[in-house]
């Protein structure tokens, strides 16, 4: 039976130029797997990656897309249009939004407007490698295994204070703080562009992505948290995750001993 799908005639297309840029570039540093394509004089932006990972943040940006739609304080989010999979790769078509360039200033004032519409009440920066070792069952499981890393460190820093984050809010944050996953369009509107990284997080991890991890999310910071930034930033939540990070980069063992309960491995 024939699709409605408009997008579903030219799959074959895009496999194969998303194929053929991946041999001409992979080996590049700053190499991403994302292409502008044409479909009948229109542009698009098509990007894709292994499914196991790509598909549920290709989904992720579709929901954010309808829900930014309604509301006229939300960011830009680009349409996603088509998602489809071929082999062990997810590709979506997406809306291409033309951007313009601002002053940095105006740019990260943009970007904090679109952290605090996030931010209306795992992977996250602290982790070796960007990524969680465990599947944690909940807060109080993360908590156990910062905790875990915190009592390392006391050993020669005493004074470091134990991280407390099973009772906090969970807020929803952008923990990928990249210059390029923003931009603005041509009405002033800022755009997400990147929802690999987008989900929900115990306000401190949250507040560290912005105050510890980039000088650009420092910047932003300072238009998110207004007149309350001083006090966010004494936050010891705050001076143990930077520790902690240090820590957990240098380790060997990813998980500390620990299991998705953060309790000890039997």
């Amino acid at each position: 039976m024939p699709s409605n799908d408009p997008f579903v005639a030219h799959q074959q297309a895009v496999v194969a130029a998303c194929a053929q840029h991946e041999q001409a570039y992979r080996q590049n540093l700053d190499y991403r797997r994302c292409i502008p394509f044409v479909i009948h004089t229109t542009n698009y932006f098509v990007k894709f990656g292994d499914s196991w990972c790509f598909t549920s943040e290709a989904m992720m940006q579709k929901e954010f897309a309808i829900v930014a739609e309604g509301d006229p304080n939300a960011p830009r989010v680009p349409v996603v249009y088509h998602v489809f999979q071929h082999e062990h790769l997810t590709y979506a078509i997406i809306e291409f939004v033309e951007t313009v360039q601002v002053s940095e200033d105006i740019f990260v004032h943009k970007v904090a407007a679109a952290i605090l519409w996030l931010r209306r009440p795992a992977w996250h920066i602290i982790f070796k490698n960007k990524h969680a070792p465990l599947l944690f069952t909940g807060a109080m499981a993360l908590e156990r295994f910062l905790n875990k890393a915190v009592s390392m460190l006391q050993r020669r820093e005493p004074g470091l204070a134990k991280i407390s984050i099973a009772g906090e809010p969970l807020v929803l944050t952008q923990s990928d703080m990249d210059h390029s996953n923003f931009a603005v369009d041509a009405t002033g509107r800022p755009i997400i562009f990147d929802f690999g990284q987008i989900g929900w997080l115990p306000e401190s991890l949250a507040n560290f992505t912005l105050l510890g991890t980039s000088s650009f999310a420092a910047d932003v910071s300072v238009h998110v948290f207004g007149d309350g930034l001083d006090s966010v930033a004494a936050s010891s939540n705050l001076a143990s995750m930077c520790a902690v990070r240090v820590c957990l980069g240098m380790g060997s063992r990813a998980n500390l001993g620990l299991d998705k309960d953060g309790n000890p491995a039997t």
